[in-house]
């Protein structure tokens, strides 16, 4: 695997990124450090050999400004001692003794307090009471790393990334499926219409990690298995955070209508209308808050049965919690994880040249959005070398109500479609690999097999991807 650099970190200077490149290539389960090193090839890669930038590398002084900033609290990897790490693409590396004795001995520091415990993967999250406490647990041999569970000044503490918007009502052209519900010609642009022809995404659960569905949109609480979308399910969950399996913000809504609205001349017409969908309020924002909630939110989608994911939340950090718990299910289940490459204020710092946290991850397919017809990728929507497919921005949605039909925009649409082109492509071929249906998205994109410095593969064909020509 390619090792790659690149600073998330926010710095109380500013920001600081570098453009990173990907190894889109899917790797076997981890092999056993000890048998590598007998063959003769390079053992299991520390966190820093694998990627370099991230948190765990600041001083105690800095990482602890960190952890006392976002209330005391950090989680705790824990490894088998002498090991470089305590898992590694979706292998846990420790055994239950040593688990056990790491959990004990980070409990037993002073100035420690447990949190709570993690038993799927190697981890404790803990409140630490000062610096002190916090050099002395990443002095233990059986520490894989520490790092905060929040940032404060991450995405959500800027101006417009949040995401929250209802949206406004939608003023562009209006075509119309066989059950009157509206769609874009955006959408004929991207071969989804053929689609139809083909497929309806029946059979296909894909699960969506944001920030809820309104409760009084009727097409997800009241009608969604109606008209020409029955026959399917929809489940509304959230992480122990939240108060509310319900949207709060709009953005939720807003991506649940592009992937799954019903097809009952109420509103818009889903892409992917006749799939099961999984709701996960993960936060009340797009931005991602607390790596615990969003870790729980991917284990919560994922261990509810959904097979696509679409994760259009983002974080200007690398969170190791995380990223373990995405590669956990990865590469033990043929989930497909579709990640936002990001949006931002045009203009605000933030660079646009960097795909952000958890789309940059190469377990992760990362999505943006062009503008149509045929442009590029607008000013305040990141791009760059980890994008694999683009979609066009600014498609008609649901809205707060049922009968609101409004506009969403930003790299969260383009990842709402792309994610339901994948579910249209596994409906109508039930038989394909995980691998393969992430393969077929890219080679039936407008660039492929030329890969785009910013956008990748180019604009999905949504017809193309599923008959697989």
């Amino acid at each position: 695997m390619r090792n790659r650099t690149i600073s998330r970190s926010i710095m109380a200077a500013g920001l600081a990124a570098l453009a990173a490149c990907s190894d889109q290539s899917t790797p076997t389960a981890a092999p056993d450090a000890g048998a590598a090193q007998a063959r003769g090839a390079d053992p299991i890669p520390t966190r820093q050999q694998e990627r370099g930038g991230t948190l765990i590398e600041r001083s105690d002084a800095e990482l602890w400004n960190f952890v006392q900033a976002g209330g005391g609290t950090a989680v705790v990897g824990i490894k088998k001692p002498g090991s470089s790490r305590g898992t590694y693409r979706g292998k846990v590396l420790v055994d239950g003794a040593n688990w056990t004795q790491g959990r004990n001995a980070i409990l037993a520091q002073r100035g420690v307090t447990l949190v709570k415990t993690d038993d799927l993967l190697p981890t404790v999250e803990v409140r630490l009471a000062d610096q002190a406490a916090l050099s002395a647990i990443r002095k233990l041999p059986m520490v894989d790393y520490v790092e905060p569970v929040m940032i404060q000044g991450d995405l959500h503490a800027f101006a417009g990334v949040g995401g929250c918007d209802w949206g406004s009502t939608w003023t562009g052209d209006r075509q119309y499926t066989t059950t009157s519900d509206v769609y874009s010609q955006k959408f004929t642009a991207m071969g989804i219409p053929a689609a139809w022809n083909y497929s309806t995404g029946a059979g296909v659960t894909i699960g969506l990690i944001d920030t809820g569905i309104s409760s009084g949109q009727g097409q997800f609480t009241s009608t969604f298995a109606s008209g020409s979308s029955t026959g399917r399910t929809m489940r509304f969950l959230k992480v122990p955070s939240q108060a509310s399996v319900y949207d709060e913000c709009g953005h939720g809504t807003r991506m649940a209508g592009i992937i799954a609205a019903p097809w009952d001349g109420g509103n818009v017409g889903g892409i992917a209308y006749r799939a099961n969908l999984i709701s996960v309020r993960q936060a009340s924002g797009v931005a991602a808050v607390s790596s615990s909630d969003a870790k729980e939110s991917v284990r919560l989608a994922v261990s509810s049965g959904a097979r696509v994911i679409v994760m259009a939340w983002e974080s200007l950090n690398w969170w190791w919690q995380v990223s373990d718990e995405i590669e956990y299910w990865h590469y033990n289940t043929p989930t497909l994880f579709l990640g936002a490459a990001g949006t931002s204020g045009c203009g605000d710092g933030i660079l646009d040249s960097n795909v952000v946290f958890p789309a940059d991850m190469p377990e992760v397919m990362a999505v943006t959005g062009i503008t149509y017809p045929g442009g590029g990728v607008p000013c305040g929507i990141h791009r760059g070398s980890d994008v694999e497919v683009t979609a066009y921005l600014d498609v008609p949605s649901t809205g707060r109500y049922t009968a609101d039909v409004v506009g969403m925009g930003g790299s969260s649409n383009a990842t709402a479609v792309v994610g339901s082109v994948a579910a249209l492509v596994w409906s109508r071929n039930p038989s394909l690999t995980r691998d393969q249906v992430r393969a077929r998205l890219q080679q039936t994109a407008a660039n492929y097999p030329n890969r785009h410095s910013e956008q990748g593969y180019g604009l999905i064909n949504a017809s193309r991807a599923v008959l697989g020509n």
